[in-house]
């Protein structure tokens, strides 16, 4: 289950770079390496903390799921953008999967503990999508004031854990990590959710 929702995320992830890539107008090229650069983004830090190598990088499937995901929103943007904002609904859903699967990841390798592996979960959902921003040159979602995006992934893993600590398996966990965050943010989005900005004493 974790393997199929991380190549969903990378393809989902692979729509929001592309997305975010149409504004700034790039050849097809700079369009593929910044969805490489997004659905990677977040696993690669993952494996670099947990100390393990980067799947993405020996298992091609994540190729070919980012290069249909890249394919899909060149190819198909009236269809994306039906179902609304293209790259934030793309980007939430990314979220939500890579934050349950880092977060399963990080529990399954034994090396932290399980509010900590809440923490990588969220590390490994907002990576690809912080690393986009920077490329585009725009202001990290992670930094925007009040902007509801790591928060979303910190309140889906919690909601994983404490399935896991009441004796749901890790499969049912997973699940509720993942649907938790996508629900989360897609409504943050739809009604506007933010937090209060802190105010730094001049």
């Amino acid at each position: 289950m974790i393997y199929g929702l991380e190549l969903f995320g990378v393809a989902c992830f692979a729509v929001s770079g592309v997305a975010a890539s149409r504004a700034k107008r790039p050849d097809v090229i700079g369009a593929f390496i910044l969805a490489f650069a997004t659905a990677l983004g977040g696993g690669v830090i993952r494996d670099a903390i947990l100390g393990v190598p980067a799947q993405s990088f020996r298992d091609p499937h994540y190729f070919f799921a980012i290069v249909l995901g890249a394919l899909v929103a060149m190819r198909l943007p009236g269809v994306i953008q039906r179902l609304g904002s293209t790259l934030r609904v793309a980007d939430a859903f990314g979220l939500g999967l890579f934050n349950a699967a880092g977060m399963v990841k990080a529990l399954q390798s034994g090396a932290v503990d399980p509010v900590f592996a809440v923490v990588l979960g969220a590390i490994t959902g907002s990576g690809g999508g912080i690393i986009r921003d920077v490329l585009c040159g725009e202001m990290p979602a992670l930094l925007r004031p009040g902007e509801l995006y790591v928060t979303t992934c910190l309140v889906g893993g919690v909601a994983g854990l404490a399935a896991i600590w009441s004796g749901a398996p890790l499969g049912t966990a997973t699940v509720v990590t993942a649907t938790v965050t996508i629900v989360f943010r897609l409504l943050a989005i739809r009604f506007d959710w933010r937090l209060s900005p802190l105010h730094w004493e001049e």
